[in-house]
C-alpha cells in the first residue's frame, strides 16, 4: 500500500525523483503480475479490468490495430472468452520505465498458451509494450502493442 501511495503521490508536472521512480516501477510490476495471474484464473475477460476506458485506449498486434477503443475491446474480448478454456501468460524480463508521475512505459517478452474449448493448445511468444497510467481506480493500460517473430521464409 505504501508503494502505491508513493507511486501516485502528486508532484510537480514531470518531477520524478529516484525514490518515486523506484516506487512506480515496483507498483507497475505488481500490476503486470496481477494481470497475468487474473488471466490464468478468469480467462481473457480479465483484460477488461485493466484496459483504460478512456477514448484514448487502443491496442495493436503485429502492426495491425486490433482494438480501436475500449468499447471494441469489450466486444471482441467477450467473444473470445466464449472460445477459450484456459489461458496462461508469462512475462519475461519485465521492464518498467517511469515517464512522469502516474505514467510509465512497460515492456516485456512474453510467452502465452491458450487452450480453446475443443482442447487445442496454441502457443505464442514475442514482445509487448504498453503505456500504463495511474487512475483513481489504480493502474490501467492506456494502450498496448504485441509483436510476434515473423517465421523465416521456407
Amino acid at each position: 500500500m505504501l508503494l502505491a501511495a508513493l507511486a501516485c503521490a502528486p508532484r510537480s508536472a514531470g518531477e520524478l525523483d529516484a525514490a518515486h521512480a523506484a516506487a512506480m516501477r515496483d507498483s507497475v510490476v505488481g500490476f503486470a503480475t496481477t494481470i497475468a495471474r487474473h488471466l490464468s484464473e478468469d480467462g481473457p475477460v480479465a483484460w477488461l479490468r485493466y484496459f483504460e476506458t478512456s477514448p484514448a485506449f487502443f491496442m495493436a498486434s503485429d502492426g495491425q490495430v486490433v482494438f480501436r477503443s475500449s468499447d471494441s475491446a469489450t466486444v471482441l474480448v467477450e467473444g473470445l472468452a466464449r472460445t477459450v478454456a484456459a489461458l496462461d501468460l508469462e512475462w519475461v524480463e519485465l521492464r518498467v520505465e517511469p515517464l512522469a508521475p502516474g505514467l510509465a512505459v512497460v515492456g516485456a517478452s512474453y510467452r502465452e498458451s491458450i487452450t480453446d474449448t475443443a482442447g487445442v493448445i496454441m502457443e505464442f511468444g514475442g514482445f509487448m509494450t504498453a503505456v500504463a497510467r495511474h487512475t483513481p481506480d489504480g493502474w490501467r493500460l492506456r494502450n498496448l502493442h504485441w509483436s510476434s517473430p515473423i517465421p523465416p521464409p521456407h
